[in-house]
């Protein structure tokens, strides 16, 4: 299996620092909220739980092309999720890539997810550089298992 680990230990960690300089005054954290009858681990949760974010490291497109479609599952999954969300809590989506930020602002039209400000952090590029490596070897994996 690839190892997307770094996801979680280096770019993940990043853009909660960068999301802390777009708030001043909040450091963000990964952590389980609550929300409707249960609970969902969000990436970025402010530390008085005013501003939740889910963060999406993915392409638009695989490398042969087509729709990333298991990312958008998970995109529209996340848009669930923060809809659940009380109306004072300000809810964020965080992308790595402005296109598959634009497809999911597509592609969530008919969700009503206005109240979801959807956002792109650009990575430095030595950060580009180890997110596309680690795509490119979960999308090897994908084609050589299939």
């Amino acid at each position: 299996m690839a190892d997307t680990k770094q996801i979680k230990t280096i770019i993940e960690p990043y853009i909660r620092n960068w999301l802390s300089s777009q708030f001043t005054g909040h450091i963000f954290k990964e952590k389980t909220v609550s929300i409707g009858l249960g609970e969902h681990k969000f990436d970025a949760v402010a530390e008085d739980g005013s501003i939740i974010g889910a963060i999406l490291c993915n392409r638009p497109k695989t490398r042969g092309g087509n729709e990333n479609t298991g990312a958008v599952r998970k995109a529209l999954n996340d848009i669930s999720h923060l809809k659940l969300l009380s109306k004072n809590v300000k809810k964020l989506m965080i992308f790595t890539d402005s296109g598959y930020c634009e497809l999911i602002r597509r592609r969530s039209v008919r969700l009503d997810a206005e109240s979801i400000n959807m956002v792109v952090c650009k990575l430095p590029a030595h950060l580009e550089v180890l997110l596309q490596s680690i795509l490119n070897a979960a999308s090897n994996e994908q084609k050589s298992n299939s």
